[in-house]
């Protein structure tokens, strides 16, 4: 409703739609507007202005910095027989029960991307490894993680160009520009 009355082209109601979206969207991480508004405070061209500013906020969900840590166990009463067995890896080959290892590890981080707090479906969900299968790590839930595509991305590129091309922060957030 609120969309419906504000001014077309007003940069205070697109910095306000900014701010309530990424607390919502992205609640892990606090971006930091201030310095980007001052430093485009001279672009004539609105619509410009804007993109910069999101360009800055990608940059600032790339950059953001996330350690890898342990994850909490599941509730043992819940584990099946074969568990400890399927949590070693084995010839490079995901264990038998690896479709329920990623359910419960999805439902355990509340249906969110560890990373950035994006609540995702299941299906869009992406589980990796805190330590990495070929440091030692295993399919045990400690060394689960959800994560969203673009955290994903982010955690698994080694390169800083491929980071993040084709983001969906960056497209949801190109959809706010007036």
């Amino acid at each position: 409703m609120y969309k419906l009355f504000r001014r077309n082209g007003d940069f205070n109601s697109f910095l306000h739609d900014i701010r309530i979206h990424l607390k919502e969207t992205y609640p892990n991480i606090k971006f930091e507007l201030n310095n980007i508004i001052k430093k485009t405070e001279n672009e004539k061209d609105s619509k410009r202005r804007q993109i910069l500013i999101i360009e800055d906020l990608v940059s600032q969900f790339i950059d953001y910095e996330y350690e890898l840590q342990t994850q909490d166990c599941i509730d043992k009463d819940l584990l099946w027989s074969n568990y400890e067995a399927g949590s070693k890896p084995i010839n490079n080959r995901r264990p038998n029960d690896w479709i329920k290892r990623k359910d419960f590890t999805y439902r355990r981080d509340n249906c969110k991307c560890k990373r950035c707090g994006l609540k995702i479906s299941s299906s869009d969900a992406y589980v990796s490894f805190v330590k990495p299968l070929s440091k030692g790590g295993g399919y045990n839930f400690e060394n689960l993680i959800t994560l969203c595509s673009d955290c994903n991305k982010i955690l698994s590129s080694e390169s800083q160009e491929n980071r993040l091309r084709n983001s969906l922060i960056e497209e949801d957030l190109l959809k706010k520009v007036i």
